[in-house]
């Protein structure tokens, strides 16, 4: 089974359109049956964008049938961004948005990352930072899924340059200082972690 951990925002539907026809699956791409009941929807497949926030006694019971794990990271005011443009409500301020995405944990890549290394077998877990290692470097990037996750091809009518792998007239947002640090620290941790 192949899980994908995480994060939102960093091209999960376009991997998933990529690699999806490889596999012997005809179900939704996020059932969220993880997360929401503690249940697998099928054992082949399932890229929830939430699983990285899943029960630690559900992580432990899927462990044994997953082979591979997938966290992508992204520079998480990039990331914040994206999420506000896409989710925030009327009137909600950036900063207060982002200080949401920290205290729900959704930015805190390090702390995610450390609980996920005790949780389950951390070889499985292949870790890719959107900024580095897709966004502009899509083939190889999908390449090296590929090879990682056993698959021999993936779909080539899906173009490789697409809008949801760019960051085009997306306005520079920022939060205020002790936010800036709690996000620097998390992706330090994170970085020492992984060793990237």
């Amino acid at each position: 089974m192949i899980v994908y951990l995480g994060m939102p925002k960093c091209a999960s539907t376009w991997i998933w359109e990529k690699i999806i026809g490889q596999f012997p699956y005809s179900g939704i791409k996020e059932p969220h049956t993880l997360v929401e009941q503690g249940t697998l929807d099928n054992n082949i497949i399932d890229f929830s964008t939430n699983n990285w926030s899943m029960d630690g006694d559900t992580a432990k019971m899927i462990d044994l049938g997953v082979t591979k794990y997938i966290f992508i990271v992204r520079d998480p005011i990039e990331l914040a961004t994206s999420y506000y443009i896409q989710t925030a409500l009327d009137r909600e301020s950036f900063n207060d948005f982002v200080y949401t995405l920290v205290k729900t944990k959704l930015l805190c890549f390090g702390d995610i990352i450390e609980r996920w290394y005790n949780l389950v077998d951390k070889n499985k877990i292949l870790i890719y930072d959107y900024n580095k290692d897709i966004q502009n470097n899509q083939e190889m990037f999908l390449q090296d899924l590929c090879s990682k996750l056993n698959i021999k091809k993936y779909d080539i009518s899906v173009p490789l340059e697409q809008k949801v792998l760019e960051t085009h007239n997306k306005p520079k947002l920022t939060c205020d200082g002790k936010l800036m640090e709690q996000l620097k620290f998390q992706m330090d941790k994170f970085n020492k972690i992984t060793g990237i």
